[in-house]
């Protein structure tokens, strides 16, 4: 084994050059195997599933809670009016263990903070007395957030015609400082500067201050979508219930490992308590361009496994001095074979799982977080089955090399 390291070590100081070369052949090689596979596995997986993505996600949760409009429905209906209470209202009506904000808290910290980092906002509804109130935040490296990127631009707009209209009427919204304390603030309903609707006529003080799940809360913006108002889910206890469903929004569409990913962790937190629900948009553009990388990875891993076989022929080639020296000394040719298959496959070994390492930790979160096609992991089976499929098919490659480049040598 001392002469393989030793061949080697005298192998990259006299032919430097070549031995970089085929150091970035390895390497180059490496990547090209696991990046075709991991790019034909994510194809396969999106041609399975119509080549959908999706950048929405809902978990319907199950309640034991039912609200007014639900209930006057059942009953024949009534007409909801912008504002109006009976649809923020509701009622326990079954034994189900609710959903509660300590389980949202236990949720993001097993979100991965790669997906975390896609997303726009998630929007729930929690229960405070016997009203509804909407809330929206952000997961940040396993802690709960403002929703900045949903703040009072898009608080929440919606389309008239050509026309983008809002919500909010007026104050600010949440401020960063505010969700991290859990400050008692909220944006409640109004009509431009004033105050308006039911709730606020029944729980608004003298001070200004309104009184909501029997704590008082600052108001510091109006909306005019919902009769109640929005509370940063901070602010209430761990014991609060969350209603009807948790919508999860992402800045693009993600990858089907990262809905699988986010399904787990609901799993892991929620168990049975929540459904998960996403619709499948077709996309369609980009079959031409998989088929395209698949064939060129194809090409390039054929003519890199060739460049290494050529390149370590020339180094065997060249050391006929010191192949003589060896024979000369008793070396005989099913050895002098093994000293250079053993030379040969210590370095592609040794190359290819240092690259691999580089490859998973470094390479990997660089793509993924720029193009959701590279955002694929493998199981550590997957990792060993390419390693023997290289090792193997590089090691009988060179072995035929090795073997006649050994036997013309020895027949002059």
């Amino acid at each position: 084994m001392k002469y393989i390291f030793k061949n080697i070590k005298s192998f990259a100081r006299d032919y430097t050059k070549i031995f970089v070369l085929m150091i970035v052949t390895i390497m180059a090689s490496t990547l090209i195997i696991h990046l075709s596979y991991g790019m034909f596995r994510e194809y396969k997986e999106r041609k399975e599933l119509s080549r959908s993505a999706t950048n929405e996600i809902v978990f319907r949760l199950k309640s034991s809670y039912i609200s007014g409009a639900e209930a006057n429905a059942d009953a024949g209906g009534s007409l909801t009016v912008v504002g109006d209470l009976n649809n923020q209202k509701y009622e326990k009506y079954d034994d189900v263990q609710d959903l509660t904000a300590a389980d949202i808290k236990k949720f993001a910290k097993e979100v991965d903070p790669e997906v975390a980092g896609k997303l726009l906002n998630i929007h729930t509804g929690i229960l405070e007395g016997e009203y509804r109130f909407d809330t929206d935040f952000l997961i940040d490296h396993g802690k709960i957030v403002n929703s900045g990127d949903y703040g009072p631009d898009s608080l929440y707009n919606y389309q008239i015609g050509t026309t983008t209209g809002n919500i909010f009427q007026y104050g600010r919204y949440f401020s960063d400082r505010e969700y991290a304390e859990g400050d008692k603030v909220c944006i409640m309903y109004g009509s431009q500067k004033k105050p308006e609707g039911d709730y606020l006529k029944k729980n608004m003080t003298e001070s200004g201050t309104v009184m909501i799940g029997g704590d008082e809360y600052e108001i510091i913006g109006l909306q005019n979508g919902i009769g109640t108002g929005f509370l940063p889910i901070t602010a209430v206890g761990e014991d609060t219930v969350l209603l009807d469903e948790m919508d999860m929004r992402f800045k693009d569409n993600i990858s089907l490992r990262e809905i699988n990913l986010l399904i787990r962790a609901a799993e892991k937190c929620f168990g049975d308590r929540a459904e998960c629900n996403y619709d499948l948009q077709e996309t369609e553009n980009n079959t031409y361009l998989y088929n395209t990388v698949l064939l060129l990875v194809l090409v390039v891993s054929m003519v890199a496994a060739f460049n290494f076989c050529a390149l370590y022929h020339y180094i065997v080639t060249t050391r006929q001095r010191t192949l003589k020296i060896f024979r000369i000394c008793g070396l005989s040719h099913s050895k002098s074979i093994l000293l250079y298959l053993g030379e040969c496959s210590v370095l592609s070994a040794g190359t290819y799982l240092v690259t691999l390492l580089l490859f998973r930790y470094l390479l990997m979160p660089f793509l993924a977080g720029r193009w959701n096609v590279f955002d694929f992991h493998f199981p550590v089976g997957v990792y060993g089955t390419l390693f023997l499929i290289f090792f193997v098919s590089s090691f009988v490659l060179q072995f035929v090399m090795i073997r006649r480049t050994l036997k013309k040598k020895m027949i002059r």
